[in-house]
């Protein structure tokens, strides 16, 4: 990801972004040990690159309170995703954090009183490859009934602890995709960008039968199956939380 460590740089990217025939951009970050993106300093260049260009900000939140939540939609972002966690031992082994489910589903309330556009994101296997709070996760994110939601599986990355997990399974992937939609039945389901590519075609092809609707990077394969069985498959230069309103702008012309 690009380094927009400051206001400055970020107000730079983003005219140069707009001016380049950019779309959209995701602003992301590292959290602070209250398990929230510091972006204090920024909300100011966000204003003024929603009214100085057409982009579509998408922004990691993670937990926040009502004035954090007041100044990110008084900003435009155009949609807030967050990480939402079930179990309680999770977020305490994984993230270090003096916190649980219930600020999570705080934090999703607290938005949706702003009336910003939210994208709840849950990640298969968030505690070192296990299943535990998952479900729990989607039956906190089912109450907003959401426009869409983002199912995410863990990668073991090299020079962390979790370098050596074996990665959750498609079997794990897909039955946290059946029970979204089970939970969820007006919901988008959707497949995003981070997950294992590891049996890739099984896991595409599982999830659109579990209920799946969106899904980043597809496989050509994956795309031709779904035409030839019948589904209008259309592109989208954007992550996997653009909302319906704002398609338009990023439908792919070719």
């Amino acid at each position: 990801m690009p380094d927009v460590s400051t206001p400055e740089k970020l107000q730079a990217f983003a005219s140069h972004h707009w001016e380049n025939g950019g779309i959209g951009l995701l602003i992301s970050g590292g959290s602070t040990s209250k398990g929230n993106v510091p972006l204090d300093a920024f909300y100011p260049k966000i204003r003024w690159v929603k009214e100085n260009t057409g982009l579509i900000l998408n922004i990691h939140t993670g937990l926040l309170d009502k004035k954090e939540a007041k100044e990110i939609a008084n900003s435009g972002v155009d949609i807030a995703s967050v990480d939402i966690v079930g179990s309680d031992e999770t977020i305490k082994n994984v993230y270090g954090l003096d916190s649980d489910s219930h600020d999570y589903e705080e934090t999703l309330w607290t938005l949706r009183d702003t009336g910003i556009n939210i994208v709840p994101h849950i990640c298969v296997g968030l505690d070192f490859g296990k299943i535990k709070g998952e479900i729990r996760a989607l039956e906190i994110v089912s109450a907003l009934k959401p426009e869409v939601i983002g199912i995410i599986a863990l990668i073991p990355t090299a020079g962390t602890a979790m370098a050596s997990i074996t990665p959750p399974s498609v079997e794990d992937i897909v039955q946290v995709i059946t029970e979204a939609k089970k939970l969820n039945p007006g919901s988008e389901i959707s497949l995003g960008c981070m997950h294992s590519k590891i049996e890739k075609l099984r896991l595409e092809e599982a999830a659109i039968n579990a209920g799946a609707t969106r899904m980043v990077l597809p496989s050509r394969i994956t795309i031709k199956k779904t035409v030839e069985a019948g589904f209008e498959v259309r592109s989208f230069d954007a992550c996997c939380s653009l909302p319906k309103n704002l398609e338009s702008k990023a439908l792919r012309k070719t």
